[in-house]
Parts: C-alpha cells; sequence; structure tokens
C-alpha cells in the first residue's frame, strides 16, 4: 500500500511538471524547477516500475548503512565482539548463553555459520549452507548497484524526453512571435539535458562505484566469516581466531599439533652433568653397546623426556593453550 502511493506521488509529481511547464510558458523560475522535478521524479518513477517493490527500499538502506559506517569508523571491519562470546560459551559447554550471543552477531554469514556449528552440523553440510549464504548475500548486494546503474540511465532519458517538450513548446510558440517566450521554452529544453546529465554522471554513477567498492569489502568480511566458522568448527581457541581474522603475527597461542622437537628422537647419549663421571661414562657406553632391547628402551626413556620438557616448556610460553 505504501509503495502505491509513493508510486502515485512520482507520476503526479511528472505529470505537474509537464502542465506546469506547458501552462506557464516564459518564466526562467518555472523552466528551472519543473525541469528538475521532471529528471529527478521521472528518473525514480522509472526506476520504480522497472525494478521490484523493495528495490528503492533496500537502497535506501544500503545508503543509510554507508553514512552510518563512515560516521562510526566500522567500514570493512567484521565485529567479532559477539561471536567470540558466543566461542568462549561454547568451549566451556555453555549451549545456551552461546545461542543468545550467536544470535546479536551483526553478520549474516558469521551469525548463520556459528548457529550452525552449535547445532552440530557436519563440515559437508556446514560448508554448502554458507556458500549458499554467501551466494544469498551476494545477490542482496548487487541488488543496490544494478538499481543505480539503471537510474543512471534513465536521468539522461527524462533529460531527453524534457529537450524534446521543451523544443515542442517552442516551435508551437513560433507563430505568435513572442520571443521571450519561445527562449524560456529553449532553456526548458536544455535545462532539462543538463539536470540528466548531472544526475547521471555526477551523482548515480559515483553513488554506485562506492556501493560496489563496500560490496566487495562486504564479500571479503564475508570470506573472513567463513573462516572464522570453520576455526569454531576445528576447536581453535577464541584468542586464536581473532588474531588469525586481525592479520596479527601468531606465536604458538594454539598450536594443533606438537612442535617439531617434539618428535625429534635421537640415539645418542644425553650430554649432562650426570654423565661426565667415568662410571656414568662407562654405563651409557655399555648401554649403547649392549642389547637391542635395552638400546630401545634407553631411547624411549630419553625420547619420553625430550618431550615432557618440551610440554612444559609449551605449557609456560602459552598458557591459553585448550
Amino acid at each position: 500500500m505504501l509503495t502505491r502511493f509513493w508510486t502515485g506521488m512520482l507520476l503526479i509529481a511528472v505529470l505537474g511538471a509537464i502542465v506546469l511547464q506547458l501552462a506557464a510558458p516564459g518564466s526562467a523560475l518555472v523552466a528551472l524547477v519543473a525541469g528538475f522535478v521532471l529528471v529527478v521524479a521521472g528518473t525514480l518513477l522509472v526506476a520504480r516500475v522497472s525494478h521490484t517493490p523493495a528495490a528503492l527500499p533496500a537502497l535506501m538502506a544500503t545508503l543509510r548503512e554507508m553514512r552510518h559506517t563512515r560516521r562510526t569508523k566500522t567500514e570493512g571491519v567484521l565485529q567479532l565482539s559477539g561471536f567470540l562470546q558466543a566461542a568462549t560459551h561454547f568451549r566451556y559447554g555453555k549451549i545456551r548463553p552461546a545461542e543468545d550471543a550467536a544470535r546479536q552477531i551483526p553478520d549474516p554469514v558469521l551469525r548463520r555459520g556459528t548457529l550452525l556449528v552449535f547445532d552440530g552440523f557436519q563440515r559437508p553440510q556446514l560448508a554448502i549452507a554458507l556458500q549458499r549464504q554467501m551466494a544469498e548475500e551476494r545477490e542482496l548486494l548487487l541488488r543496490p548497484v544494478d538499481l543505480l546503474r539503471a537510474m543512471a540511465g534513465y536521468a539522461p532519458s527524462l533529460g531527453m524526453f524534457g529537450t524534446l517538450l521543451g523544443l515542442l513548446q517552442m516551435l508551437f510558440g513560433a507563430g505568435g512571435g513572442d520571443v521571450h517566450q519561445m527562449g524560456a521554452a529553449m532553456g526548458f529544453a536544455m535545462i532539462t539535458t543538463v539536470y540528466g546529465l548531472v544526475f547521471s554522471n555526477l551523482l548515480l554513477k559515483p553513488l554506485a562505484a562506492q556501493v560496489e567498492q563496500r560490496n566487495r569489502r562486504q564479500l571479503a568480511l564475508g570470506l573472513m566469516a567463513v573462516q572464522a566458522v570453520m576455526m569454531l568448527y576445528d576447536r581453535h581457541h577464541p584468542e586464536y581466531i581473532r588474531d588469525v581474522l586481525n592479520n596479527r603475527r601468531v606465536s604458538q597461542a594454539a598450536p594443533q599439533t606438537e612442535p617439531a622437537s617434539l618428535h625429534e628422537e635421537t640415539s645418542s647419549p644425553v650430554t649432562s652433568p650426570l654423565t661426565t663421571s667415568p662410571g656414568a661414562s662407562r654405563r651409557a657406553t655399555s648401554a649403547s653397546h649392549g642389547p637391542p632391547a635395552s638400546r630401545n628402551a634407553l631411547t624411549f626413556w630419553k625420547s619420553l623426556a625430550r618431550r615432557f620438557d618440551a610440554l612444559r616448556a609449551v605449557s609456560r610460553s602459552s598458557p591459553s593453550v585448550w
């Protein structure tokens, strides 16, 4: 109902501008106002008729969001506070608080992926759902750009329509010999062309380029959201996820495998103060030249000691390891 109201208002504005120009020839002010209303209202009317009813409201919402993100300096930044809070609750087994926090995530891809992880979806199903969500978001992001580009083509056409209308008015009034009226009609013909070109090339096309650049940033944020969801599925630490998404240098905050030093095994005797004495040297030599089972046992215990020392060093340097 509201859409029909605005469509009717735009139609009335266009018809009123045409009637005003034809009924009041010779006035420069009328020509300026009527030409502006004809081009602007006519462009919006054609865009409303040629696109879905939700296209213009979606465009207005996109422009408001762009203005808000520029004012708050959050443009191109993935909001991770709600996601990290939900991941922390999920880590400690608090499913209900985790779901409540996940529903407050502003990014739709990150919100849906987090809820799917909490619902127990497997990796293939999760990947398909995220791909479908990304496709839907891409389609929503392309609609304002398509509308702005279409309006950029409609505006010069409406300007040309006003030019033809002014020329017809000038020709019909040429028989009367009123030079003032003919000049005003010619001015209306020219000013509508100027309005159309200015409205298209200086407003709509640059705005479409800005929205397209914003869409690229949003798609990049969507890919980051998919990466965050996959790391949440793999049970990574929330702080590790935040560091990775913020492009920070990640030191062993959440290692998924043991360090390389944990897998190093050597058969040479360990050089320590205990092996400096002759007795210890003889025991080490005899152990290294003893039976194969003894040598294997000695190698096993030395490797186990090295692993224990390495794990203790990692736990001291990274207390946030899972």
